[in-house]
């Protein structure tokens, strides 16, 4: 999906990564993240962010919540959100500030006080149970914690595994009942996805329209205004004017960090791409080369792979990649090299949309790629642990 639009913008990266194939410094089945571009990336965000009056967290899962990266990141966008409390965990005990917990997971019940002892800014909840007990751990910690609802509606999109929040009919009674909890305070509310790209544009979501809604009901309701309408999905510097048009206060940068928004793969974009995927020619059969996997994440719609030992050959041995299905595992990736000469050991390079916490891959953190110092600053498995 970003192969080309790699090689054109970031050609040091892909050099820098299979060298290291090469030299055996890094092992296939290895994302490789430019921490400087990266950095670049989140600067323009936050500056962009700052022009239109919106505060941002930084997401993390896509990098495999790699406290590397999110410590450069933090010096543009200081805190994060969490998709899930072990992310949470994990990034609070590196020192980055939780900015938003419990969305898109909720925190389980044995979790809420050591999630609470980190005080996030904002938790997510998507019922009156999960808001009695956050507001019970936080009354015993003798403070009052700001939460979002989760809204949806009737028409929302909602991807599988995503289920939950408040329906529209639910809105009034839960907001007053849950403002008179002694141990939590409404700050807002949040939906998923509020944008998406079109293959043309990115465009709001019916989820938007709802949580626009639900900001008015529970304005109403609360008699006061809400600190933060929270829209995620498709964060970039490009849609932070949109963002802000319809009414959000708060954007969640992933893909924008490492420029790999669907809207990406088209050049123009202030963000630059800043991570490719290594692997290794296995073995053949017939027209079918198999790379190593572990990485291959299903909605990613990458293509192509480049085969070879250095970028220069790769440029010319680009190859379709062969179909996998979705209930397969991805042992190998197969490469539809027809009748060209492939030998076992050859590097193959993947620039791709991904969730490497979902992956069982390593992630290789490089910078001084573009000062002409480059080095390695750290090796990592897929949930951010060091392999150094």
């Amino acid at each position: 999906m970003f192969l080309s639009t790699t090689i054109s913008q970031n050609p040091r990266l892909a050099e820098y990564a299979v060298h290291l194939h090469q030299r055996g410094t890094i092992r296939p089945n290895t994302y490789v993240l430019d921490l400087d571009t990266i950095s670049e990336n989140a600067a323009k965000l936050a500056e962009t962010a700052r022009k239109h009056g919106m505060k941002l967290y930084m997401m993390t899962k896509q990098v495999g919540r790699n406290l590397e990266v999110a410590q450069a990141v933090a010096d543009s966008i200081p805190s994060a959100v969490a998709v899930d409390p072990w992310e949470a965990l994990h990034l609070a005990k590196g020192g980055i500030p939780l900015g938003h917990v419990g969305h898109l997971v909720q925190i389980p019940s044995s979790m809420v006080e050591a999630i609470l002892d980190y005080r996030p800014e904002v938790i997510t909840v998507f019922s009156l149970e999960k808001a009695r007990e956050i507001s019970e751990a936080a009354r015993a910690r003798h403070y009052r914690q700001d939460l979002l609802l989760k809204v949806k509606g009737e028409e929302d999109l909602v991807y599988e595994g995503q289920w939950g929040g408040f329906r529209e009919e639910e809105w009034i009674s839960a907001a007053r009942e849950i403002e008179a909890l002694p141990g939590v305070r409404i700050a807002g509310v949040t939906a998923f996805p509020c944008l998406l790209y079109d293959g043309k544009e990115i465009i709001p979501t019916p989820n938007f329209q709802t949580l626009i809604r639900a900001k008015g009901t529970l304005e109403e309701v609360l008699n006061r205004p809400l600190d933060q309408i929270n829209a995620p999905s498709a964060t970039s510097c490009a849609s932070l004017s949109l963002l802000k048009s319809m009414g959000a206060t708060h954007g969640e940068p992933g893909h924008a960090l490492t420029g790999t928004t669907p809207l990406h793969q088209h050049p123009g974009q202030p963000e630059q791409p800043a991570i490719v995927y290594i692997s290794e020619i296995s073995h053949r059969e017939g027209d079918v080369a198999y790379a190593y996997g572990g990485g291959h994440y299903r909605r990613s719609r990458m293509r192509q792979a480049m085969i070879g030992r250095n970028l220069e050959e790769m440029m010319n041995r680009k190859v379709p990649l062969m179909e996998l299905a979705p209930e397969a595992i991805d042992y190998t990736i197969g490469l539809h090299v027809g009748k060209m000469p492939v030998e076992v050991g050859e590097t193959v390079l993947f620039a791709f949309r991904t969730q490497i916490f979902v992956t069982r891959s390593e992630v290789a953190v490089v910078s001084g790629l573009h000062s002409g110092r480059p080095e390695i600053k750290g090796i990592y498995n897929h949930l951010g642990e060091s392999l150094s």
